[in-house]
């Protein structure tokens, strides 16, 4: 078609003049050297159908048509591949256009049976190296399907130890590709449920045992009255004070357990308001003085100048007052607690100090952990229920804030609080 095509273009000015002795040679010298290097036959066609001239001679002023002269006559160039007997033929038919007028057809004709047979070696060297190369993908699929698989396996069955609640299920990672990623995950996966799982026996021992300690105490009171007819009336206010007090320290250990279920579950929902630190700070400071005062320990509010930032008041009240409350609850007589406020670039610091008994650097990393107390004999003395430090955490995350516990120069503790400017 590409050479049919400048055949075409380069003889259609001269075929007005093809009657012309000089004329006619040129065209014929043109179109049989390009036609011979193709090994094909051309025919240059007038607007009659007319054979103007053919590169074998023996067409000359013979009328021919065909599917493909046809579309040439109407503006569109054509070429159809035909099979006579064992010979493949190409047709090849383009317009010859003068002055934006078709005034012939150039028709060629070019035997394709080599190209046919090239086509056809190419074709079964495809097939040969298609079958070769779905050999070679079946071998190598089920080679690294081997190396893949295992390890899925393993995994697989690791997965269902776990669903019958093995959390201590690992599975060894080898190699450096995804499935070594997976195994890490998975790894690291079942180390975190283990340890979730842990925490919650450990939670449900620490409040069987919190809940069963006052009613024990009020079940041994109770027995005690019940175990003689008639008591003295200030014997009977004293265990009938008792029992009180056991009462409320379950109903304190359960309003607080309530509370963190409702921060876990995300139920509570923060009412913010722009607020001074240092009014929230000293109103605490007031709450806790009376408790303070009998144990003469001087409570002290160290601040340079006014702060106000958008908190939730009442929450962050409560977990101050569960800090200073713990603060003056473990430092000594005539011991010292004192608050400082620190305004920073973008947070602010409320550090809580005191003079008291500290705290062992080995329980530090626990010392949020929900019933974890220091001290178990200290911790009955004082009535505390190992929940105060937790929610306070709770309340701060909340906030967007950090929350950590360190031993100060005095050998006592700071609890530090850091909340963003929002």
């Amino acid at each position: 078609m590409a050479q049919n095509n400048i055949i075409a273009s380069q003889l259609a000015p001269f075929i007005p003049n093809v009657q012309n002795t000089y004329t006619r040679n040129y065209i014929d010298d043109i179109v049989k050297e390009h036609t011979f290097d193709y090994g094909g036959r051309t025919l240059l066609i007038d607007e009659g159908g007319k054979v103007l001239i053919d590169s074998f001679d023996s067409m000359v002023d013979s009328t021919v048509s065909n599917v493909e002269i046809q579309r040439a006559f109407n503006n569109g160039s054509a070429s159809k591949l035909y099979q006579h007997g064992n010979d493949y033929v190409i047709y090849s038919a383009v317009p010859l256009i003068e002055d934006n007028e078709i005034i012939g057809v150039s028709f060629m004709t070019i035997n394709a049976n080599d190209t046919i047979l090239s086509v056809d070696r190419i074709i079964e060297r495809l097939m040969i190296i298609y079958s070769v190369s779905i050999v070679i993908s079946m071998v190598i699929s089920l080679f690294f399907s081997e190396i893949i698989a295992t390890p899925i396996e393993k995994l697989t069955e690791s997965v269902k130890s776990i669903t019958l609640g093995n959390y201590e299920t690992r599975v060894e990672v080898e190699g450096n590709d995804e499935i070594a990623e997976l195994t890490q995950s998975f790894n690291l996966m079942s180390t975190q449920l283990y340890q979730v799982d842990d925490r919650r026996k450990k939670f449900v021992s620490n409040v069987s045992h919190e809940l069963r300690t006052p009613m024990t105490s009020m079940k041994i009171v109770s027995e005690t009255l019940l175990s003689k007819e008639h008591w003295d009336e200030p014997v009977y206010r004293e265990f009938l004070g008792d029992i009180n007090s056991e009462v409320e320290r379950l109903n304190h250990i359960i309003d607080s357990l309530l509370y963190l279920v409702r921060i876990e579950k995300e139920e509570l929902e923060l009412d913010m308001s722009i607020t001074y630190v240092n009014y929230l700070i000293e109103k605490v400071i007031k709450t806790i003085k009376p408790i303070a005062h009998k144990k003469q320990i001087e409570v002290s509010f160290i601040s340079d100048n006014r702060i106000q930032i958008n908190l939730d008041q009442e929450k962050m009240q409560q977990c101050l007052l569960n800090i200073v409350g713990n603060a003056v609850k473990y430092t000594p007589e005539n011991g010292k607690v004192w608050i400082e406020l620190i305004d920073g670039k973008d947070n602010i610091h409320i550090n809580v100090n005191d003079n008291g008994i500290g705290i062992p650097e080995k329980d530090i990393p626990y010392i949020f952990d929900r019933f974890y107390r220091v001290d178990e004999a200290r911790t009955r003395k004082t009535g505390g229920t190992g929940l105060g430090l937790s929610i306070a955490q709770q309340i701060v995350q909340l906030h967007q804030g950090l929350i950590a516990v360190s031993a100060n120069n005095t050998g006592g503790t700071s609890v530090s609080i850091q909340l963003p400017k929002i």
